[in-house]
């Protein structure tokens, strides 16, 4: 799904942050790593099928990979039907499905994004959250016919073919272990709707102050998953079919991005860190008497943003 980000691999730096962008993004990846890799626009289910019945053609299509709630961590958000269309196609065109919940698992609910839109994807992604802080951990789960094919070292050959994973820190017990206990912890807690429950504060306080300073800024949240968007760098997209404009669009999106930095910079001086500036996450360590210092924060930093007519 265009405009996500799934990691640095090669072949999935494709169509990162802005849909459209294909490997303009991705400076330093040969070209031919993409020979296998297609996107589709977010929200259009007919994109998606147009691609997935042409490859059809073509020996079909291995997976579909998403973040179920929008590229960038929610940035463009999706329908909350969307998901459950990209489920039923990829099982009309026996596509896998692969959830990319390395931010939403364990900030949606205990089930991920999967649980909350009621979709069963055939593989799911899991960042170091997983392991609450312990290092080297990440995750991949998955249903058993699938999971079945993979193999580490030289249990790969025979007659079964498998595929290779492997590493260092992989099957790492000690992460296991630790993987465990921070989600009997998690759950014990209730740390999700404590965080999500910040998080609905936090930008219902944000809101509150861009109609004070009325700037040109958006708010909104996905539990706590939080966006403030200040200059809508990651909401352009391109279009092949007239390339004559792609120029300009690569253009704004690059001073865009400065701005977004900018802006980050001066959240950090605050004492706020946030992710480039436009993304911030709660979690069930922040309670409400915190509210009010962290908004005094954000507004020294809006009351001295300069607005063009």
């Amino acid at each position: 799904m265009g405009g996500a980000y799934h990691g640095w691999s090669d072949q999935l730096a494709y169509g990162i942050r802005v849909p459209g962008s294909k490997w303009t993004q991705a400076g330093g990846v040969p070209r031919n790593c993409f020979k296998y890799t297609q996107e589709f626009f977010p929200n259009d289910l007919n994109d998606l099928e147009r691609k997935l019945r042409r490859n059809q053609l073509r020996g079909g299509t291995a997976a579909v990979m998403i973040e179920p709630v929008g590229p960038e961590s929610g940035t463009r958000p999706l329908y909350y039907d969307f998901n459950k269309g990209v489920e039923a196609l990829c099982r009309k065109y026996g596509a896998l499905l692969i959830f990319d919940e390395v931010v939403t698992a364990f900030r949606i609910g205990m089930s991920g994004a999967q649980g909350y839109y009621g979709v069963s994807p055939d593989l799911t992604v899991f960042g170091k959250a997983v392991a609450g802080g312990y290092p080297s951990a990440g995750g991949l789960g998955g249903k058993k016919e699938y999971m079945k094919h993979l193999s580490a070292g030289i249990a790969g050959g025979g007659k079964h073919k498998k595929a290779l994973v492997g590493g260092t820190m992989a099957a790492n017990p000690l992460s296991c272990l630790a993987g465990y206990y921070t989600l009997c912890e998690i759950e014990r807690t209730n740390a999700i709707p404590k965080a999500g429950q910040f998080g609905d504060k936090l930008t219902a306080g944000l809101q509150e102050l861009i109609a004070k300073y009325q700037l040109p800024f958006v708010a909104f949240n996905q539990g706590s998953i939080c966006h403030l968007e200040t200059v809508g760098t990651m909401h352009f997209a391109i279009n092949w079919r007239k390339p004559w404009r792609i120029p300009a669009i690569l253009k704004a999106t690059s001073e865009r991005k400065k701005e977004m930095e900018h802006m980050g910079a001066a959240y950090m001086a605050e004492g706020i860190v946030t992710l480039a500036g436009s993304r911030l996450y709660t979690s069930a360590a922040y309670e409400d008497e915190m509210l009010p210092d962290i908004l005094a924060r954000f507004e020294n930093v809006f009351q001295n943003v300069a607005v063009k007519a």
